[in-house]
């Protein structure tokens, strides 16, 4: 019998299981009522022996089904009450989030290009500012700041090998005497449209410099010194035939020029020196001169 009693035990746990019941007294009667009759034993069983009363209440079973029915659903709505809610707040922080780092970006971007144009503008002012500390405010031509920065530069190059490098050294014939006769307003007016001219007639690659006074310097980068004797002669001759007025007055001037071309290891004093003492030949012949060594 206690053999019995244990099979029927452990097989009503497992229907229990099954159909996913709590193993409450209430259910007992039912599940051992169905097991007793399968094994032909329920008549010779007393229901006490399992601690079940034969007459228990069948409605309170029913009631008791019902409220655990009730809590299971009314647990279920809550729960998914609250996973609406929290998906309800997810999505509202999402949205609040996506807004935020929306708004964010657009001021940053906002502000980056007031910065940017901030930067470009003082970018532009300093950039100006350099080159007017390059630049002759009389003439307009490169100051002897500008010719020296041009020079070490392209010397560098040539330290070890020649380079196609030729530099003029130019100043005005009698420009004293201009001074003296028209005055120094007459004088300036002479110096600015002297590099106009010569502007005009050398190319964009080469560079005119104020080097003192009426003495200017010329720099012929990457063209042979034949090359550049052919630009200084258009430029004496071109020189030679204006007339210059300012004014009620007509000024002829004339030019002298000197130059040389690089040599290897040269440095900006030496090459500057032979291209003024070929500006000194140049005074006496009263045409270009040129050193070439």
């Amino acid at each position: 019998m206690e053999e019995l009693i244990k099979r029927i035990s452990e097989n009503s746990l497992k229907e229990l299981e099954k159909a996913n019941k709590a193993p409450f007294p209430f259910y007992y009667k039912e599940v051992f009522d169905t097991l007793a009759k399968e094994e032909g034993v329920l008549e010779k069983l007393n229901p006490r022996l399992l601690c079940i009363e034969p007459d228990f209440n069948e409605k309170l079973m029913e009631e008791t089904k019902h409220t655990i029915k009730n809590v299971q659903t009314t647990s279920n709505s809550i729960k998914n009450s609250s996973e609406d809610m929290l998906d309800i707040i997810d999505k509202v922080d999402a949205e609040e989030l996506k807004k935020t780092v929306s708004d964010f970006s657009s001021l940053l971007i906002l502000r980056l290009n007031k910065m940017g144009k901030k930067i470009n503008n003082l970018e532009s002012e300093l950039d100006k500012a350099y080159r007017e500390l390059l630049i002759d405010p009389l003439t307009k031509a490169y100051n002897r700041k500008a010719l020296n920065e041009k020079l070490s530069e392209i010397l560098k190059l040539g330290q070890k090998r020649k380079l196609d490098l030729c530099v003029a050294v130019l100043d005005m014939d009698d420009f004293k005497k201009i001074n003296d006769t028209y005055g120094h307003l007459v004088g300036d007016f002479v110096l600015i449209k002297l590099v106009q001219i010569i502007k005009s007639l050398i190319r964009s690659s080469d560079n005119i410099f104020r080097y003192g006074g009426d003495e200017f310097v010329i720099v012929f980068n990457r063209v042979n010194i034949d090359t550049a004797v052919k630009s200084l002669e258009r430029i004496l001759n071109k020189i030679r035939k204006t007339k210059l007025k300012y004014k009620e007055y007509i000024i002829s001037t004339s030019i002298s020029i000197g130059i040389t071309d690089h040599h290897i290891g040269d440095n900006i004093e030496n090459i500057i020196k032979r291209a003024d003492e070929a500006l000194y030949s140049s005074k006496k012949v009263k045409n270009i001169y040129k050193v070439i060594l």
